[in-house]
């Protein structure tokens, strides 16, 4: 079975890494989730235990709950953030020749979250975009489906110049010794 239009990226762009997030999958909601259970277990924990019986105790149990399982979460978010911009990085310095020209895993988040591109350089000289995009699922309910691509800009003064430049090597024929 082919691809769907769907998960094509566009003409001028190359996919770099793609990936796919569950809806319901980020940190907070996990941690508003978890708020909500240990407010409940804490009320019926404060019939058996009377140290549990205040505002404050309610409050610093519910909290601590909360973030004591929303934690891994965070963590294995962090790592797979840290692991996407990892391959990025490594696709960037081998396709502009810049080992030193690295995205930070912030500035990656970033990039997902805004979609911005961020101009790249190929040995000194503008021509790449690299940016994230989101790709449109017919379902409301299945995963969302990411994709860091790299687009081609044309340059300034347009292809002509690089035409022309073709043009005059075929004319030119074979090189003579």
């Amino acid at each position: 079975m082919g691809k769907s239009l769907v998960d094509q990226p566009r003409e001028n762009a190359v996919a770099v890494v793609r990936w796919s997030k569950k809806p319901g999958e980020s940190p907070a909601s996990k941690f508003i989730k978890f708020s909500v259970f240990g407010l409940i277990l804490c009320l019926i924990l404060m019939t058996i235990l009377p140290g549990l019986r205040s505002f404050g105790a309610l409050v610093l149990f519910t909290a601590f709950f909360a973030t004591v399982f929303t934690a891994p979460a965070v963590q294995r978010r962090r790592n797979f953030m840290r692991g996407l911009t990892k391959r990025v990085n490594d696709t960037v310095a081998e396709v502009t020749n810049t080992p030193g020209d690295r995205l930070s895993r912030k500035e990656f988040e970033r990039m997902v979250k805004s979609g911005e591109p961020r101009p790249l350089l190929v040995d000194g000289v503008p021509g790449l975009n690299l940016q994230v995009d989101r790709i449109a699922t017919p379902e409301k309910v299945s995963p969302e489906k990411w994709l860091a691509v790299i687009t081609v800009v044309p340059p300034e003064s347009g292809t002509d110049s690089f035409d022309r430049l073709v043009a005059a090597a075929i004319d030119a024929g074979p090189a003579s010794r």
